[in-house]
Order: C-alpha cells, then structure tokens, then sequence
C-alpha cells in the first residue's frame, strides 16, 4: 500500500529501497503510513499497542517512575488489552503482575510508584497524558478551567480560531491554520483517553490559600531517597497545602532544582547556573534543603 502510493506520487526510489517498506502494522495489522518528507514510518492505527506502549514509557518517564521500560509497558499493554495509557492509574497489584514474566515484587513498586504521584492540577493533568502536539500548549489552553468538561466545551465550540488565539499562534493564515488543527485534532482524538482516565486520578484546584512551587529534579536529589520518584511521593504525601509542579527541564519558571550537589554537575544544573548569572532568582538545593523549605 505504501509503495502504491509512493509510486503513484512520482517518486523514484529504488526497487530495493520498496521492497523493504513494510505494508501493514506488525502489531496491531493495520496500514502503514509514510510522512511526505519521508522521514518517518508509522502505523495508521491511534489505538496500536504500540503507540499506547509509547507514550506509557513517557508518562512514566515524566514522573520519574523507572521500573516501567519498554517491554513492561508493551506487556502492560498487551495482558490488559490497554487502548489507553492512563490505565495505568488504575492498575492494582490485586490485578495480577503488571506484565507477564514482572514479578509481584516489581509490579507493587511500579504500582506506588504511580500511586503516590496521582494529584495533579488541569494543566498538568493534560500534560502528563503525553498527547502528540500538546505538551507546550496544555498550560495556556486548559488554565482557568474547574473542570475538563467545561474546557472542552470552550475548545469545540471555539474550534481552531480558539487554539490560534489562545496560544498566541503567529504567521500567515495557512501556516495559523495548520499548527492549531495539529492541536485540535489531538485534543479530539484522544478526548475519551482524557476523560476515561479523570476517574483514575486527582484533579485539584489550586486556591489563593495554597503555595505553588514549580520545581526541577536533577538525576540525583540527595536526601537519602534512591529515586525522583520517591522524592516526589514524599513531597507531595507530607504538606498539606502545598501543590508542587514537578517539570522536567529548568527554565525562567522554575523556582528549585534539587540536586544532590554530588559529582559532577549536570546539565539541567548548568542551566540553572546559566539563569542564575543572568538575575533568574532560580535556586539550586538539595532535597533535605527543599524540605526544610517546605517546612517552613
């Protein structure tokens, strides 16, 4: 099929070159599909193992969960019959292991893993969904919202127009038009995903009363906690009214990177280093420090 339509478009391409293109998915069996630059094979299917399995290892390894690679997540995928990675939320040891050949051992500590890092507000929520296109765009499109359903009943009834203006899309009407219907059509797409996994999490509301820290986690954050992720649990399971916005990469929004100050320095504290010298007031702690902070 692709060949077809690589032949029917005018290319010339080697017969061997074509010979080696595959036709159909080899994991869920439906067509394959070429981008126009040619840069890029994948399956037609939104739904394909494959792709869930993706973006699972993502939502894991934005959370700092590092038991969940890839051939767990596939298993994950593949034992649960799993169309949508925020089952994962979900998941219970009483469920079996997480995979086949992950032992209970394993599976519980994924299991707490994603546990203890359930809460998240809208934005954050839509972000750690792992939705192709909106990842820069879930802050700006899903702020002020109390809920998901009133955000996206402001999206459909606003359509494309409403993704131009409220990311602040630039450019000539075709080139507006092409980037906010990437990101419409994503948010419609994987609509069910999103409010099929609502249920499966906590979705709070930040009031005045509440202190907000938007932080950054180097590899290693000292404290005595082995992972990021049991730094995040511990952080967000002990201080009540305290959200913490725990982002991958440092910016000019970023208040705290820890870092455990052992060895040498890594990027993400480089780049801290960086915004320092230029007067971000970004601080760079360890985790008994950041702590300590929250402490009070």
């Amino acid at each position: 099929m692709i060949v077809t339509v690589l032949k029917e478009s005018g290319y010339d391409l080697p017969e061997q070159f074509l010979d080696c293109l595959p036709d159909i998915c080899p994991d869920c069996g439906q067509p394959m599909e070429i981008s126009e630059a040619l840069t890029g094979l994948h399956c037609s299917n939104f739904r394909c193992p494959s792709k869930v399995a993706q973006r699972l290892v993502a939502i894991a390894n934005k959370l700092g969960v590092k038991d969940l690679g890839e051939s767990r997540a596939m298993g994950f995928v593949r034992k649960f019959r799993c169309p949508n990675p925020l089952w994962i939320f979900a998941y219970e040891p009483s469920d079996g292991e997480i995979a086949d050949g992950v032992n209970i051992e394993i599976s519980t500590r994924i299991y707490n893993a994603f546990a203890d890092r359930k809460k998240f507000t809208l934005p954050e929520y839509i972000k750690i969904a792992q939705l192709p296109f909106i990842q820069e765009s879930a802050l700006p499109l899903f702020s002020g919202y109390s809920s998901l359903t009133d955000a996206y009943r402001a999206i459909e009834a606003g359509g494309v127009s409403y993704i131009a203006d409220k990311l602040n899309i630039k450019g000539n009407v075709d080139e507006i038009s092409i980037r906010a219907l990437k990101i419409y059509d994503s948010l419609m797409t994987y609509k069910s995903d999103l409010f099929e996994g609502e249920s499966m999490v906590e979705i709070v509301t930040l009031s005045d009363t509440v202190k907000t820290y938007n932080v950054v986690c180097s590899t290693a954050v000292g404290g005595g906690f082995k992972t990021k992720a049991d730094f995040y649990a511990y952080c967000n399971n002990n201080f009540e009214g305290t959200h913490i916005n725990f982002g991958s990469s440092v910016s000019s929004a970023t208040d705290y990177l820890v870092w455990s100050g052992v060895g040498s320095p890594t990027n993400k504290v480089k780049k801290a280093r960086s915004l320092q010298e230029k007067g971000n007031p970004i601080q760079i702690v360890n985790a008994t420090e950041f702590i300590n902070i929250l402490r009070g």
